[in-house]
């Protein structure tokens, strides 16, 4: 994110605090009151800038923006505390929203959580805790009213039954092509690394875009889709597995867009240090020496040596291979020095990759039981992986999974 574009946010944020001080202090109708929404509002449209919205997501006592932390302030800490007191974890704004929309929202906040309605909505606002949604227009999994009374009739309720098994066909059709180009384009990148080439970029972008665009039509038409069940059902690489699994991560957090492809590529290429190992080092099955080990120990900082220098490959791709095995407590490696922010997208593919890995059969171990892998990260929460967004992992897996068999972190 732009020094510039950051300031703007944290400025909204600064002049929002004193919106709020004034509403409960005073009226609504009140000057001082008037006058301060109408300052945060201005920021906040500043803010935007020439983009449609504005989502901030609350994590570890962080304001995170396209998936970076803002810097931390007194304003944001209270910021933050003001929406956390209210079980609000992400918060997103729209373009058209108005002054008006502004006050009410604000007024909203200032009502004790017991006493307003949980239905209470805004034309232009989002919020609430992070939810394991895959598309934007997604409300509920209840059918409207006009939705039972199509059901009603059973000629209906056939037709739209075959429109269902059509698209549960299509969606299994999408990942069955998926599955197909794994192997092409994992090649390709082996390739382009040993000979020190040009990354297939476009095929890698191509993939990761209809990774997004498979996860969602599948959260669309198939009431009980999953993206770990695409991972039992299908066979594809770890880099795969590992970008499928940020993928619907990032998703289930709101993020969406140019922000989601990167970090569908992040997370695609995280390993492509492990190339430079070598491959009796990556496969051998007994315990690695010191020595080997210190190989092994050298592939993030070779990825993101190797990335960094890339034509079409993001930025956030280089620091994803560097960051990924650092761990929470910045016990793992490469060692940095102290006041190091690790990147959200690093902190939800070491989780992916750590998933993956488990539920995975390694020449060095066989794979491991979902309850385990479940118990073993609720352990290491807080700890080696980032509670916030490991927790949240762990719910995706509960409401996907329900104790299917799955997979120690290897080499």
């Amino acid at each position: 994110m732009h020094a510039f574009k950051q300031d703007l946010i944290l400025r909204f944020i600064r002049t929002f605090l004193p919106a709020i001080t004034h509403v409960r202090q005073y009226t609504t109708a009140h000057q001082l009151t008037h006058s301060s929404i109408q300052d945060a509002y201005d920021h906040l449209i500043a803010a935007m800038g020439d983009d449609s919205d504005l989502s901030l997501l609350f994590v570890d006592d962080r304001v995170v923006v396209d998936s970076e932390p803002l810097e931390d302030t007194l304003h944001s800490s209270r910021f933050i505390q003001l929406f956390k007191e209210r079980g609000i974890q992400h918060l997103h704004f729209f373009r058209d929203i108005t002054l008006d929309e502004m006050t009410s929202f604000i007024e909203f906040l200032l009502i004790p959580s017991k006493e307003s309605e949980e239905s209470t909505t805004f034309p232009h606002i989002q919020f609430g805790k992070v939810g394991l949604k895959y598309r934007d227009d997604i409300e509920s999994d209840e059918p409207d009213e006009t939705d039972k009374a199509e059901f009603e009739d059973p000629e209906e309720g056939n037709r739209a039954g075959d429109r269902d098994r059509q698209a549960s066909l299509q969606v299994a059709e999408n990942f069955e092509a998926l599955q197909e180009r794994d192997m092409d384009v994992m090649v390709g990148i082996y390739n382009a690394v040993k000979k020190r080439g040009a990354l297939p970029d476009q095929e890698i972008g191509k993939m990761v875009a209809d990774i997004i665009n498979a996860i969602r039509q599948g959260s669309a038409v198939l009431l009980n889709f999953s993206p770990l069940r695409v991972l039992d059902e299908y066979t594809f690489s770890h880099s795969t597995n590992v970008c499928i699994l940020t993928i619907a991560q990032a998703m289930a957090l709101g993020v969406k867009d140019e922000t989601l492809h990167d970090m569908g590529v992040a997370a695609m290429l995280h390993d492509i240090g492990k190339i430079f190992i070598p491959e009796d080092i990556l496969l051998k099955p007994e315990a690695l020496t010191d020595e080997e080990w210190m190989f092994v120990r050298k592939h993030p900082q070779k990825g993101a040596e190797y990335l960094l220098s890339r034509p079409g490959i993001p930025a956030l791709a280089t620091i994803v291979a560097y960051e990924h095995h650092m761990l929470y407590d910045y016990s793992g490696y490469p060692g940095v020095s102290a006041g190091w922010r690790q990147n959200i997208c690093s902190q939800m593919t070491s989780i992916s990759d750590y998933f993956d890995a488990l539920r995975t059969k390694r020449v060095y171990r066989d794979s491991i039981e979902m309850d385990l892998i479940c118990e073993q990260m609720r352990h290491m929460s807080g700890n080696t992986l980032e509670p916030f967004l490991t927790r949240n992992f762990l719910i995706l897996l509960n409401k996907i999974s329900d104790g299917a068999a799955g997979p120690e972190q290897g080499h």
